[in-house]
């Protein structure tokens, strides 16, 4: 994970001679908030807010707005991801600070393997999850052994759930699991942050699949039908982190539901994906998710984007 906490925003602007109030007329009051004529529009008044404590920004009158400040420093000086990892290093309080956290050492392994085997996860298919797969119109041994799922059931705090494993370097750093009732007030139960080496909403799902090419979908369903090659953010919300993970892509694709909101956050998903990948397109469904396709439409999708089947 990246870590740009100790990014001095103020710093930086000050260095690029980029002049900005704290207080004033179109400056939020709700803290944190400095306010400045937007450097992509015709703004006159402060329309540019940035925010000294998550880092994101945004314009109120254009689209310029970004997550983090390696997209406020790449749209900006039309310069690489690694060279605004930098300047962002040049402008912290804190010299070491961009980093992947270490991944498998001894303790962090054992956590998520001690979370399994106390609630029984059992690597065969039971009748419960095959029957929620065959639903789906999958072919509930092919997914099962090829994302390596696990089934819990009676007496388990994950009852009648699919474990669905999250891996890097051929590790699980974390996992959600899936009820297979469709009768749980919550579809998907994430392993809780303290017990992952990396939390769900700070990795993809899939991740290790991609090469230079993601097709980024919502939800692991979406990933079992399109294959390798497609990742998933986990819902309607995505973080810095998930933007970040894709940054060395030559080509991404957006494909969310149909939904008003998914619309919506893939607009903003691939917006944020263009200030550091060279080509992004959101593909458009004309009804349902990817999950529903068909199989046929999924192997024209795949021959489309990656121009072979996975």
């Amino acid at each position: 994970m990246i870590d740009f906490t100790f990014f001095d925003f103020r710093k930086y602007l000050d260095h690029k001679r980029i002049k900005y109030d704290v207080s004033g007329k179109n400056i939020s009051d709700r803290g944190g908030w400095i306010g400045t004529k937007c450097l992509w529009c015709q703004d006159h008044s402060n329309h540019l807010g940035i925010n000294l404590d998550t880092k994101g920004f945004n314009c109120w009158i254009c689209p310029a707005k970004g997550k983090t400040p390696f997209s406020f420093i790449m749209k900006l000086e039309n310069c690489t991801f690694s060279h605004a990892e930098k300047i962002v290093q040049n402008f912290s309080s804190v010299r070491v600070l961009i980093k992947q956290r270490t991944l498998l050492t001894s303790e962090d392994r054992q956590s998520v393997d001690v979370v399994l085997n106390a609630e029984r996860a059992e690597k065969q298919l039971l009748f419960l999850h095959r029957k929620y797969l065959e639903s789906r119109n999958f072919d509930p041994d092919y997914i099962f052994d090829k994302y390596k799922l696990m089934c819990c059931g009676v007496g388990s705090r994950w009852c009648h759930r699919l474990i669905i494993p999250f891996y890097q370097k051929n590790q699980i750093v974390t996992f959600t699991a899936r009820d297979v009732t469709d009768k749980a007030r919550v579809p998907y139960d994430h392993l809780p942050n303290l017990d992952s080496i990396v939390p769900v909403k700070e990795t993809l799902y899939n991740l290790e699949s991609l090469k230079d090419t993601a097709i980024v979908v919502e939800g692991p369903t979406d990933v079992w039908r399109i294959g390798d090659g497609a990742c998933a953010v986990m819902g309607y919300k995505y973080t810095a982190n998930q933007v970040l993970a894709l940054s060395n892509m030559r080509r991404v694709f957006v494909l969310f539901d149909t939904e008003e909101k998914a619309q919506k956050l893939a607009e903003e998903f691939a917006f944020e994906l263009s200030t550091m990948v060279p080509f992004v397109e959101i593909l458009e469904l004309e009804s349902g998710d990817p999950g529903d396709l068909s199989e046929d439409d999924a192997r024209s999708l795949r021959r489309e984007i990656f121009g072979k089947i996975y």
